[in-house]
């Protein structure tokens, strides 16, 4: 069923709940969607009935100072019955799905993002504290998600869990855009993403990464995850943050402390997990199948933990690789 833009008035029905709990918002198209989204108060409940809703008339659904917690979610608990799109991953018409900019604490869960020129979702400046769970993202041009934060303002996207997504890409060759990642946090703290698969990120073989942060990030949990057919699976680092936008303006490290653990690599073209002017992570647990490398910690600034647990099937390569003066801590007994 494709939902029309020109949604008739009874698109969005409202039923009260009282001033402290918000609002039930059930919504039966895009323009609903997009009203109930930018109208939502703190304590909302937006409801998505079964279909697909595309985005045409405009470039993204824009949610700017918007506190909540609200949640957008479908109406059942299977995320393919809901499904919010754009018009292809290289019309620039609709660039991104979901923006947030200044928006704490939303949710969205049970449903599907496809189809924008850009990102799934964007986290901009104080859009601290959401949660993305149960979500489909495909063909997203360069990411599911994207978190930008504004350090002249000292503000950050702080928080974010993504659990139990499933974001990638269509076709095995992967995205058709010049940049193509999964999940990308720029000068972020305290990310974490779990139990989620990523799907043929990659450019035809060319750079990509499934998940990464950068710029100074901080402490990102990347845990329980399946990465399939991905250029690069899990990154501390990697491709580069220009200067004006490290977090507290600290350009000595692109990301501190965190861990990468219990994860499963399958297929990778390059490493399945790369650190990149890293200090202070945790790598333990990870299982490795048929990646072209394992491990590799780069640059002296790169010095990380290798606990217990990593394994490959790889044994023409090293389960780590240090390149370029990198290190490995020695591990200190816990008191």
């Amino acid at each position: 069923m494709k939902l029309a833009n020109f949604t008739i008035a009874c698109s969005i029905v409202v039923i009260s709940l009282g001033s402290l709990s918000g609002a039930e918002r059930r919504v039966t198209g895009v323009k609903g969607l997009e009203e109930a989204c930018q109208n939502a108060a703190p304590g909302d409940e937006i409801i998505l009935a079964k279909g697909v809703y595309t985005i045409s008339e405009k470039s993204r659904i824009l949610i700017a100072g918007r506190p909540g917690p609200v949640t957008v979610r479908g109406a059942s608990a299977k995320s393919g019955d809901v499904v919010v799109e754009g018009l292809g991953q290289d019309n620039e018409a609709v660039q991104v799905v979901f923006e947030l900019t200044d928006s704490p604490k939303w949710t969205f869960r049970d449903l599907t993002t496809r189809n924008s020129f850009y990102h799934g979702f964007k986290l901009n400046g104080s859009s601290t504290d959401c949660i993305l769970r149960n979500v489909v993202m495909r063909d997203h041009g360069e990411s599911g998600v994207k978190g930008t934060s504004d350090p002249s303002a000292k503000t950050y996207p702080d928080r974010l869990l993504v659990e139990g997504c499933d974001i990638g890409f269509t076709r095995p060759s992967g995205g058709t855009r010049s940049v193509v990642e999964g999940i990308d946090g720029v000068a972020v703290a305290g990310w974490t993403v779990r139990g989620s698969r990523f799907l043929n990120v990659q450019k035809s073989g060319g750079a990509a990464y499934g998940v990464f942060t950068k710029g100074n990030s901080i402490d990102t949990v990347i845990e329980n995850n399946r990465f399939e057919n991905c250029f690069i699976g899990a990154s501390f680092g990697g491709g580069g943050t220009g200067a004006a936008y490290f977090r507290d303006g600290d350009q000595t490290l692109e990301h501190r402390g965190g861990s990468i653990r219990n994860n499963i690599f399958q297929s990778t073209s390059d490493a399945a997990i790369y650190l990149n002017k890293a200090n202070g992570g945790t790598i333990a647990g990870n299982k490795m199948v048929a990646c072209a490398m394992n491990i590799q910690l780069r640059y002296p600034e790169t010095k990380a933990y290798i606990k217990e647990g990593n394994a490959t099937d790889n044994s023409e390569e090293p389960l780590v690789r240090l390149r370029d003066g990198a290190s490995v801590f020695k591990d200190v007994p816990e008191k």
